[in-house]
Parts: C-alpha cells; structure tokens; sequence
C-alpha cells in the first residue's frame, strides 16, 4: 500500500519529552476511565476453520475514552496473535482478541484519546502436514485471508464514519499486531501488487511439476476483499472450472481500506522486497532472539510442531530499509531510551549495538534473560518471543490439558516455558514499554500533515483559542496572535530542553525572534490569561 509522507514535519511526537505538567491528548493519558463496545459485527466472509469453507461472522470490540466529546479522533486497531489457529487449539493461551496484552494496550490508547479496536480475523491453516508446501500455502492463505479482515475493519469503520459515526471515529487510521497480528500490520504497509509479490518463487507450489501459486484472487479474491473468489474443481477434461462455492465475498465495497502507519511487536515480512518507497511509517519492538520470528532474516517456525515454514525478514530489516527509502523520516529525532522495569534495558542504542546495528528511530530491540539449561518437568525453558503477554495459567491448564488429553499441569507448565517469569505485573510493565515506544510514532505518523491538534486537556475554552503563527517556517521572526490576551510561551528543542520564555505578555499578539537559533523544528508551548495551551510546531529556516 503505497501512500506518501509528510518529510518536513519531522519528530512531532517529541512533545512527550517536554518537561510539562500539562497532559497532551493522544500523548500521554488524559481520561481516566475507558468504555468498550464488545463484539460489533464488522463483516462476514468464508472461513475454513471447519476444515471446509462456511460462512463466518467477524467481529471487533471498540475501545472509547468515557466522556470524551470529541467526533473526530484517529483510530488504533489491534490485532492479536496466535498463530492463525484459535487459543488452546494452537497450544497457546494467546490466540483472540480478549488476549491481555491486547485488552491493555487498547485501553493505553483510549486513555489517550484515541478510539483503539481489537480486532478477531480468520483463522485456519494445516500446520501438522508432513508436506513443506501444504504447510507454506496453507499459512500465507491464513495471512491472506487476515489481511482481507483487516483491510474489512478498516473500511466498516469508515462506512461507520457517514453513516452517523456512533463511535466518533476520524479519517486517520493506525494499524498494530503483536506476533502474528504482527505478520498482518506489516502486509497491511506493503502488500500492494499481486505479480511482484505474491508471484514469486517462494510462493509458488511445484510439488506437482507444475506451478501453482499459494493465492490467486480469482479464488481467494483480491487484496480489499472487495469482490468474490470462488473454489476452484477439475472438470472432466481436466481443465479448471469454477463452481458456486465461495472462498470470499465483498464487504463494504465504495470505502477505503488505506491506512497512515503501522507497528508491529513480533512478526515479520514474508519478503522484504515487499517494502517500497512511498510507503507508510512502520514502528517495531522485537525480541532480538524472538525463537518464533526473525529479527533480522530467518526462518518461520511453527510454535506449535516446531516445523520450518518460510524464510522471512524481520524488524531490523524492515527498519533499515524503511529508513533507507525515506518512508519513516517522521520518526527522526524520536527517543529510542524507555522504561524497562522488567529487565533494565530500556536503552535502545545499547540493544541495538548488541543486535549489531544502529540505533534506528522506529526499532526498539527487547533483550530477555536467557533460558536456563536446567530442564524442568516439561522441558527445557526457550528464549521468550513475547514477553508482554500474560495469561491465567491455572485456567489456560485445566482447558487446554483437558483439549489436548493432557494430564492436569501439563500444557500450563509448557505454556512457562516461553516465560517463564510470566505474571500480571511482568505483563503490566511491558504495556509500559509498549505504549511509551509506540504512542509517540503513531502520532508522529498520524500527525504527519499537522491535523491533529496537541490541545491540552481541561481547557474549558480551548476552542475558542484561536492561533495563528505567522510565517512558520520562518528566517528570522514569527508572529503570533490569537483572539484571546497571551500570557506566556515557552519554546524547546528537540531533546525537550527548555530554550526560551517569555512571560506576562498581556496582549493578543508577540512574536517569537530566531536570536542565534539553529535551523530546524521547535515546540511552542502557548499560555492564554485563563490557563488554557496548546503546543504548536515551528520551524526556523
């Protein structure tokens, strides 16, 4: 998906790092509590969960900031992991849209003031097949068909948009996965053409002698999921026919289904030339040693069997190609430097030189305790792929050992072999690492052409302070003027350090003078009588 970025107005997320009191919507938290919406049926499309196509309802619960009056807000969708099979079946606890991780960081955003939905897709592939090729086609089929969910969310969310907007949702869109869902944001950002992509040789079945690619629109229909894809059947001539049994069907057809930036904690590219210039920001938190997806490039194994699937190209390649064609130039200057009350590494420059890279803006590489050698009763420990996930292991236990006629203990103790330090609180301080890594790029990202505005919150009058400042960028002086009497302004540069103030102003105009300033993008905090900021960007040439 190809859209191009606003280049100038770089490293607008870096208001988190202002030394302020003042809460800044859709940067830091500014509602207290958050409503859900649960199970609001999205679309309907074909399934093959039941080893057979049948219809299926698809459905996603929308999170809300309770009492906010705003109509307009950016919207993050959440997408879960679980190896397109559902949990328990896929011999995890993870695996829907009610997972943990999920459910918190869609309340992180909505606290925000974002609208965040978490979002259930298709599931369904052959991951025990002794053939290479089956397992490989039939999971691109399972991303497929996710991609087509999401592309779907996105354009029932638009439809919900003129058709009354019951949700309060705006026309910017943020799309993010953990693990699997992981896999789907980044096909969402560069999934675009079918000949240069999906027609490759690693896509190609030629178990048979003859080339058959793993997806044909004609019959899983297109990308959008905006047409039908029918089964195909052999007919007595041995010539390929198609009969009335559907593999996809249109939903929402007249909206669009683009979006403005993307993230990904976990996952990977199929192939990294899917990555092209022009298209959207990608953010990233990866496990250096993620066992289950590559950090850099390697190979895709299934959690559940240990199976080799696809070789594939992770965070750090998708970092430093994205920085490369320019596509995440927005996250310039952005901090890679979190808090880790986990593990005490929450300097991203000093993981990157660990992982041997550099320190790039949209990467923040995650370094977990290595696995003890000491084997337990249920086998040796692996290096952890997703340390924010959390779960209820006695309940995860008793239903899953039940599932897979298991002994009681037996798939929760398999379950900690992944975490084994895995608990609520562990889960809670990665939500933390989480929200304070990707917040600031998503409204970098979205924020990209200026039109979400940095309101502070609790300005009964904020509407009515209307700004101009004038001209910005500017070479030696800019003006500002407002219809309400300034009282001060403060200005910062880029690591948030306090470089100018000017107070007990007293009147509806001032101006900011350059006096020795170097060239480039600073932050304007501005003050009316009644207590009412705003944070506005200016640029001096």
């Amino acid at each position: 998906m190809k859209k191009i970025n606003s280049v100038a107005l770089i490293a607008i997320g870096l208001c988190l790092s202002l030394s302020i009191n003042a809460q800044t919507r859709y940067l830091e938290d500014t509602f207290t509590e958050v409503s859900v919406t649960p199970n609001v049926h999205y679309g309907t499309n074909i399934g093959i969960i039941t080893q057979a196509p049948a219809s299926e309802n698809l459905y996603l619960d929308i999170y809300e900031p309770t009492g906010d009056t705003e109509t307009n807000r950016p919207v993050v969708i959440m997408l879960h992991t679980g190896s397109f099979l559902p949990a328990i079946v896929n011999g995890q606890p993870t695996g829907d849209k009610s997972d943990n991780a999920i459910v918190e960081i869609c309340k992180r955003f909505a606290k925000k003031g974002y609208v965040a939905v978490a979002v259930n897709y298709r599931l369904g592939w052959n991951p025990v097949s002794e053939s290479e090729d089956v397992r490989r086609s039939t999971l691109i089929q399972a991303a497929y068909r996710g991609l087509q969910d999401v592309k779907t969310a996105v354009r029932f969310l638009r439809k919900t948009a003129g058709e009354g907007n019951p949700y309060g949702v705006g026309d910017k869109i943020a799309v993010g996965g953990f693990g699997t869902g992981g896999y789907l944001s980044l096909a969402v950002a560069t999934l675009n053409d079918y000949a240069s992509e999906l027609l490759m040789t690693k896509f190609i079945d030629t178990s048979t002698g003859q080339p058959i690619p793993y997806i044909h629109p004609s019959v899983f229909g297109n990308f959008e999921a905006t047409d039908y894809g029918w089964h195909p059947t052999i007919d007595l001539n041995g010539d390929s026919v198609f009969q009335d049994v559907p593999l996809c069907i249109p939903n929402h057809v007249g909206y669009n289904s683009e979006v403005d930036m993307v993230f990904n904690a976990g996952g990977a590219l199929p192939d990294i030339s899917w990555l092209e210039a022009g298209e959207v920001p990608i953010a990233s938190m990866h496990n250096i040693a993620d066992p289950d997806a590559p950090y850099a490039e390697g190979n895709v194994i299934v959690p559940t069997t240990g199976e080799f699937v696809i070789v594939a190209h992770g965070s750090q390649l998708v970092q430093e190609v994205s920085d490369s064609l320019g596509n995440n130039d927005v996250f310039d200057g952005l901090s890679t430097t979190i808090t880790d009350a986990t593990y005490n590494n929450g300097t991203g420059a000093n993981n990157a030189t660990v992982a041997g890279h550099a320190d790039l803006p949209g990467l923040f590489g995650i370094i977990t305790p290595a696995p003890s050698a000491t084997p337990t009763i249920c086998g040796l420990e692996k290096q952890q792929g997703a340390p924010w996930d959390w779960w209820d292991n006695a309940t995860y236990d008793a239903q899953a050992s039940a599932y897979h006629g298991q002994l009681a203990g037996v798939m929760g103790c398999v379950a900690l072999l992944g975490s084994p330090d895995m608990s609520e609180t562990k889960g809670l301080a990665f939500a933390d690492m989480l929200s304070e890594f990707f917040t600031p790029r998503v409204y970098a990202a979205l924020n990209a052409d200026g039109n979400i505005e940095t309101e502070t919150v609790g300005a009964s009058e904020i509407k009515e302070f209307h700004l101009s400042i004038y001209p910005n960028p500017a070479k030696d002086e800019m003006r500002i003027s407002t219809n309400i009497e300034i009282s001060s302004y403060d200005l910062y540069d880029l690591t948030g350090k306090l470089i100018l103030t000017k107070s007990n102003i007293g009147s509806n105009t001032t101006s900011i003078t350059r006096n020795g300033l170097n060239s480039g993008l600073y932050l304007s905090r501005i003050t009316d009588i009644k207590g009412n900021s705003v944070v506005r960007k200016i640029i001096f040439e």
